[in-house]
């Protein structure tokens, strides 16, 4: 009997651990070694099959589940077949257009275009897509209006370059005249546009206690302002979409699995605040490919979500990221097809954005 080289034999325990992952991502079914040896043109005995197997189970890539003889794929596993894809494919003629056509369509708000990347992300992965929207905080501000409501009430209205827009209405006692507040308008202007919330925050209130001495009046109500509208505007809206067509899959048949990760996606605050936070603090552990990050089962940190695989790209605007998309999948997923539409998608969306916010 032939004794394989080292590198050899290592090679043999790749292709069959991808052969396992690709079978049981097609079928959802635990893979036997007749089926392997049936269906793959391995050129290697059931015997032999088996023997790789046990071995890849041993090291921890290979699972039983049950009483099956069949193996599946641990999250090590994933892991294992998703690093081993050298080149992302590229998405096939027709999706790539269905993307561009999705696109094409004069969107002109935020709403509509995270409605949607949402959808597109669902329709393309036939899983759940998810984006969370640029905020304040991480757009800078383009540009401040000041309306005079009835009631000493303002209308205060924040452009941010993004395009993302927010109108906030302001209570007070008693409101300054019209040509007061279009002096305050222009004031913030010049001092806050392009600068981002977080940077107002920090240094705005200084800036206003330091101004001339017969600024007073105005001073004082744009202190007022800043107060209450920036501290009350700042807030991420997470867009999900075919949330059914994940929790139909046959990998999730446990009642706690479904009910964890159906109270986790209901619950879309604390979704989007969870996956803004996971991805800024795991990324730096995390392989990427591109703008692309995956993360495997039990990679998550998230309650609720390490039993699925997320896909996710943080799309940009003249280079500065200001949000998050991607898909919600289960681990037993094509990952190059959902790393090329996450991709494509996550860069048409930085395009949009730059034409909405006037840069493009």
């Amino acid at each position: 009997m032939r004794v394989l080289a080292t590198e050899e034999y290592e090679e043999r325990k790749r292709k069959l651990l991808q052969a396992v992952i690709h079978h049981y991502i097609r079928t959802a079914k635990p893979v036997g070694s007749s089926v392997l040896a049936d269906e793959y043109k391995l050129d290697i005995s059931s015997a032999t099959i088996r023997n790789v197997l046990a071995e890849l189970e041993e090291e921890g890539y290979l699972t039983h589940p049950h009483t099956s003889a069949g193996r599946i794929p641990t999250d090590r596993g994933y892991r294992a077949y998703v690093d081993s894809l050298m080149e992302v494919q590229r998405l096939a003629i027709e999706e790539e257009v269905r993307i561009q056509q999705e696109y094409q369509s004069r969107i002109r708000e935020i709403q509509d275009l995270m409605f949607t990347t949402t959808r597109a992300l669902s329709a393309l992965s036939q899983f759940t897509g998810f984006a969370i929207s640029p905020t304040l905080d991480e757009s800078r501000i383009k540009h401040v209006e000041l309306i005079p409501l009835d009631g000493g009430r303002i209308l205060a209205v924040f452009v941010a370059e993004s395009g993302c827009v927010r109108h906030q209405i302001l209570s007070f006692k008693g409101v300054p005249s019209s040509e007061t507040l279009r002096s305050i308008a222009r004031m913030l202007n010049q001092r806050l546009a392009g600068h981002t919330l977080n940077e107002v925050r920090s240094s705005v209130m200084d800036s206003i206690a330091a101004w001339e001495q017969e600024q007073l009046e105005m001073m004082g109500w744009a202190q007022k302002i800043v107060r209450q509208a920036f501290d009350i505007c700042d807030e991420d809206k997470v867009y999900l979409e075919g949330t059914s067509h994940i929790l139909e899959l046959p990998d999730f048949q446990d009642f706690e699995q479904i009910r964890s990760l159906a109270h986790l996606l209901d619950e879309k605050k604390v979704l989007g605040e969870a996956l803004s936070q996971g991805m800024q603090t795991e990324a730096s552990r995390t392989k990427k490919w591109g703008d692309v990050m995956v993360r495997i089962g039990t990679e998550n940190r998230i309650p609720g979500l390490q039993n699925v695989s997320l896909v996710t790209s943080t799309y940009h605007i003249k280079d500065r990221p200001v949000g998050v998309l991607g898909i919600i999948g289960p681990r037993r997923m094509e990952y190059s097809k959902m790393i090329a539409i996450v991709g494509s998608v996550s860069r048409l969306v930085s395009k949009v954005l730059s034409k909405l916010g006037g840069e493009g």
